[in-house]
């Protein structure tokens, strides 16, 4: 009887499997076992984590912060072969918590990616100024890994398409660049957490059509907060806090209006009073943070402040006064002047 060979139909280009071999050839561990499906004698498209279109993977999706069976971490270097994968639209490795080393320049070939994810690794080096070239991408995280160096002006050349960054929990340190107020399609730009520095920029009022967050907490940024603040009349956190920021509240934010939900200065050297307007513009606020500044004077009135705790306002701020704290007197009113 003749022998027949079984030939394995392959949907997707050889060049792409052995991209992705090449990736898991450096993977030491794999925890829940996600990358056993990845036997080079089988369709490539049929493997975990992996979705293809026309005949190429298009998404590579690997989150270690799901639940059940084949979530887990993964162990070993990122590497470069997965940036020759020129149809990708969609690539997630986050929480997998032990990718390591750079991410290389060669991720700028990747033209078509949507999405941009390896939140909480191991990564180090510095953010490749080729990110500028994903000019179709709506979410960049690289967050929560030990990348250093500062935001490269080439992310505000992505444009309008980009939604979200997340650059926080990392190690990024110098000032923001201007160009990154050009992404007026923001919708969530978190750097909380990080070394970042330098004076907050009055362009941030040009992220107003979109932004819902802002995050810039945990950082040393200094100088005066911009009046331009107002201008983000969408926000709904606002988080400033545990920076250096000096000077006065600006009664500009006041006309974000009920918008605003979380409003948290604290841990700065602010000084002068609250705006007293805030009292009746800022009636969503469900959260404020505001202690441990240099604040005096009295405290605006009426809801939300009304509904609000002592620890709003302290500890710190030892010449603020009025309800929840105890009455205003002569020498408060003084400080306010």
């Amino acid at each position: 009887m003749q022998n027949i060979a079984v030939v394995v139909a392959q949907s997707c280009p050889a060049a792409e499997r052995d991209a992705l071999l090449a990736f898991k050839a450096g993977i030491t561990e794999d925890s829940s076992g996600q990358l056993t499906t990845w036997v080079a004698t089988t369709d490539c498209c049929t493997w975990f984590g992996i979705l293809c279109k026309n005949g190429h993977v298009i998404e590579l999706w690997l989150d270690g912060g799901g639940s059940g069976a084949k979530w887990g971490h993964l162990t070993g270097p990122l590497g470069s072969s997965l940036f020759t994968l020129l149809e990708l639209e969609v690539l997630v490795l986050s929480e997998t918590q032990n990718l390591t080393g750079p991410i290389s320049p060669t991720i700028g070939n990747l033209t078509n990616l949507v999405r941009l994810d390896f939140r909480s690794n191991k990564l180090t080096g510095s953010i490749p100024s080729s990110v500028g070239n994903l000019k179709k991408l709506k979410w960049l995280s690289l967050g929560g890994n030990p990348i250093t160096g500062s935001i490269p002006s080439s992310i505000g050349t992505i444009g309008d398409s980009l939604n979200n960054i997340y650059l926080g929990e990392s190690s990024l340190s110098g000032s923001l660049p201007n160009s990154l107020f050009q992404l007026s399609s923001l919708t969530g730009l978190f750097l909380g957490v990080s070394n970042l520095s330098g004076s907050l920029s009055p362009l941030v009022g040009n992220l107003g059509p979109n932004l819902t967050v802002l995050d810039l907490s945990s950082n040393s940024f200094s100088g005066a907060l911009p009046p331009t603040l107002g201008q983000l009349t969408k926000v709904l956190v606002l988080d400033l806090s545990f920076n250096k920021f000096t000077g006065q509240i600006p009664a500009s934010i006041g006309n974000i209006g009920a918008t605003l939900f979380n409003l948290n200065l604290a841990n700065n050297e602010l000084t002068g009073p609250i705006p007293p307007m805030f009292a009746k513009q800022l009636t969503g606020l469900a959260a404020l943070g505001l202690e441990n500044n240099q604040l005096t004077g009295p405290i605006p009135q009426g809801a939300p402040f009304s509904n609000l705790s002592v620890d709003s306002f302290t500890p710190g701020n030892p010449g603020l006064c009025s309800r929840p704290l105890p009455p205003c007197t002569g020498g408060n009113r003084k400080k306010l002047l």
